[in-house]
């Protein structure tokens, strides 16, 4: 039989071939158009339930009244329309299609319990399919659509063009006012998952999804379309509102199923633009927190997620109607599905459902992009739930493996197995996908790839210093102007204290009262000889002390180089604090280091590194980067970064004290690497790759490892430093 003869012919054509079947008498039929294409909806009025397919289709599914056999029906589909006719195969799975979606029934006694059957089924594949997605549990509560239908009238001016243009004057005036205090704006989003913020968070969070929800259930009303479930999703373990608004998929006008699908964010929005006018005008307190928790939730977390076309939220359906292509997932899921069986098996009975190369395409990259995408949100949460319940995470991803790689595992042996269209080519299918798989694991556990880890770091001209305010004064005098060559010890800055000169004015009078009355005991007291003489001792070393901090207030250059100060205008009259970084002396510029700070996680990676080399990126700098010719480790870990640049402080990649104002001290403590990169060996052909204080990331090789045995690793060591096991 021929490629053409099998898309035509079915094997399984004499399962369905003699039933009488009808669509329910709740099923109702709607039409809608995608790219200039007619499509159809069927819609059941009991169970909400939708099924989308094309006109070719509909030829064939509206005569399904119980009367004709499913055979008599596709031969006068052919007679009419032989060029277009769904083939047999086809119209299997149509059948199968409209079968799980419980929109089939037929007259004979035998099919009312199997129409139960497949209710009480479908619902127990709804409950599995819940219990795996944990994290997205969905609890129906009430019906709203009487409720909205009697509220719905006195909110119509909501749907007018001066509200919309009011919606957009007041998104505008928000943006205006978070860009004018961006500044405040980033410094307190470092507390928002702050333990004492999580209650105001989930407030803000609740009350900005429940206003989302009601944007939908309010625009399906619009359009005069039915609300009848509305509950709680448990978002995370996280209880928050949904209403269901598949209603709207029936809608024929496109732009109404895309308002629909944007309808939440609108007023979410318009939501978080007014909570930006709260947090601006109030001071710091509980109020001021809500408002900016409900302006960070209600905006930010909107556009992220439900803008995103690869979850399947609001983006998704908006993303499908915009292009015209319906069942995005579904169809593209099927595409792969077609990919394999044409190109893989040889079958061809399995019709493409994309009519172009461009949405064959399409659909391909769609699969993959979401799928991915999917996994990489998922475990993200996984992760951040085991962060403060590790029972509760663990469960989750015992749930998840099972859901993301069981359930298709034992869908792809039942459809090996059993698959009708690949009854010819069952045993090639078998082989390419047992070869395929094999040939999968020999690939991650025995080829050896790149190995490597990275660690953040600055550059610095080799023989540079720091220079920091040894004690607190006043700055009376720039003794050296930045940008100056000076020599080790040339005096810098002169700085001033008069508390200091009265604190050792008063250790110098305390000193003489002391050794005077040691004096007097010698003479009269011999008990007190030896208390009077450690109390001289620490009057001396008070004195002593204070000595060198007068003579720190002439601050010397700790090395040679090159003397940059730091803000030099507004010096004058300034007061610093001891510590307070001054500026610095660059060194030869000839040589360079790169300080690199190597977290606890790779520090046995970092010594097992030490043979294979390593290099240094920067942002900005693709394909330039600079070898490190040898490194060596600091000895002992790290507290004090090598600059503030590297902290959370200046928007740098380690995590600093929240108590530490400089922003040096890590919240962690690391190992501190320093690589030599000779200047002769760095390209200078697109403009300099190197100047002092550049932050960039060192790249250490390790020895060619299997990726299997690389994410084993990283795995254990990802369960060790996170939750100790």
């Amino acid at each position: 039989m021929s490629d053409a003869q099998r898309a035509i012919f079915s094997e399984s054509w004499h399962r369905v071939a003699g039933q009488r079947l009808k669509l329910r008498p709740s099923v109702a039929i709607r039409r809608q158009t995608y790219r200039g294409e007619r499509w159809h909806v069927a819609q059941d009025g009991f169970t909400n339930e939708f099924f989308r397919f094309r006109s070719e289709a509909y030829d064939f599914i509206a005569r399904l009244d119980g009367t004709r056999t499913v055979e008599e029906i596709w031969l006068g589909c052919v007679q009419r329309t032989p060029e277009t006719a769904p083939g047999q195969g086809e119209v299997v799975a149509l059948l199968a299609q409209l079968y799980k979606a419980n929109l089939l029934m037929s007259d004979t006694p035998a099919d009312t319990a199997r129409l139960f059957a497949r209710h009480e089924k479908r619902r127990r594949q709804e409950l599995a399919a819940q219990l795996f997605g944990i994290f997205f549990l969905r609890i129906r509560l009430l019906d709203p659509d009487r409720w909205l239908s009697r509220t719905w009238p006195s909110l119509g001016w909501l749907a007018t063009r001066s509200a919309v243009a009011a919606w957009g004057v007041l998104l505008l005036a928000g943006l205006a006012t978070v860009a004018g205090q961006w500044d405040r704006a980033m410094d307190q989003s470092q507390a928002v998952l702050a333990p004492g913020n999580l209650l105001l968070l989930y407030a803000a969070f609740a009350m900005a999804k429940l206003i989302h929800e009601f944007g939908h259930a309010f625009a399906v009303k619009a359009f005069g379309g039915e609300v009848h479930a509305m509950g709680v999703t448990l978002l995370v373990f996280t209880p928050v509102p949904y209403v269901d608004a598949t209603a709207a998929w029936a809608f024929p006008e496109r732009w109404k199923r895309v308002v629909v699908g944007a309808a939440g964010m609108i007023p979410e929005l318009a939501y978080a633009s007014l909570a930006a006018f709260v947090w601006a005008w109030t001071a710091p307190g509980t109020l001021n927190s809500l408002a900016y928790n409900t302006m960070v939730v209600a905006s930010v977390s909107t556009l992220v997620f439900n803008l995103n076309p690869l979850l399947r939220f609001d983006g998704y359906y908006i993303l499908s109607d915009l292009t015209g292509t319906p069942n995005l997932q579904a169809r593209s899921s099927r595409q792969w599905l077609h990919l394999w069986e044409r190109h893989a098996l040889k079958v061809n009975t399995l019709e493409s459902p994309a009519r172009t190369p461009a949405e064959a395409a399409g659909l391909t990259v769609f699969g993959v992009s979401s799928y991915v995408y999917r996994m990489v949100v998922t475990v993200s949460i996984i992760l951040f739930v085991a962060d403060r319940y590790f029972g509760l995470g663990l469960l989750a991803a015992v749930l998840t493996i099972a859901g993301a790689f069981v359930l298709p595992a034992v869908k792809a042996f039942k459809y090996l197995g059993n698959e009708p269209r690949i009854e010819r080519s069952r045993k090639r299918a078998w082989a390419l996908a047992g070869g395929g798989m094999a040939a999968v694991l020999a690939f991650l556990a025995l080829v050896p790839m790149p190995y490597h880890f990275r660690a953040p770091g600055v550059v610095r001209a080799a023989g540079s210093a720091d220079v920091y305010a040894p004690v607190a004064g006043w700055v009376r005098e720039l003794k050296t102007p930045s940008d100056t060559t000076v020599a080790g010890a040339r005096e810098l800055v002169r700085l001033e204290s008069p508390e200091l000169g009265l604190q050792l004015a008063a250790a110098r009078a305390e000193l003489a009262q002391v050794e005077a009355r040691e004096r007097q005991m010698l003479a009269s007291l011999a008990a007190g000889i030896e208390p009077m003489r450690l109390r001289r001792q620490a009057a001396e070393a008070a004195v002593a002390r204070l000595e060198a901090d007068e003579a720190a207030l002439a601050v010397g250059a700790p090395v040679a180089g090159r003397w940059v100060a730091l803000r030099t205008e507004d010096w004058a009259g300034m007061h610093v604090a001891r510590g307070t970084r001054l500026g610095e002396i660059v060194g030869s510029e000839t040589e360079w280091e790169f300080f690199a700070v190597v977290g606890q996680e790779d520090a046995s990676a970092l010594f097992g590194a030490a043979k294979e080399g390593a290099e240094v990126r920067f942002p900005g700098s693709s394909g330039r980067d600079a070898a490190v010719t040898e490194w060596r480790v600091v000895p002992g870990r790290q507290e004090q970064l090598p600059s503030p640049a590297l902290g959370w402080q200046a928007q740098g990649p380690v995590r600093t004290r929240e108590d530490d104002s400089r922003g040096l001290r890590a919240d962690q403590p690391f190992f501190l690497v320093v690589g030599r990169i000779p200047a002769a060996g760095v390209d200078a052909g697109e403009g300099p790759l190197l100047w002092q204080g550049r932050v960039g990331t060192m790249r250490f090789a390790r020895p060619w490892t299997p990726l299997l045995l690389q994410w084993a690793r990283d795995f254990r060591q990802l369960l060790q430093t996170r939750y100790q096991i």
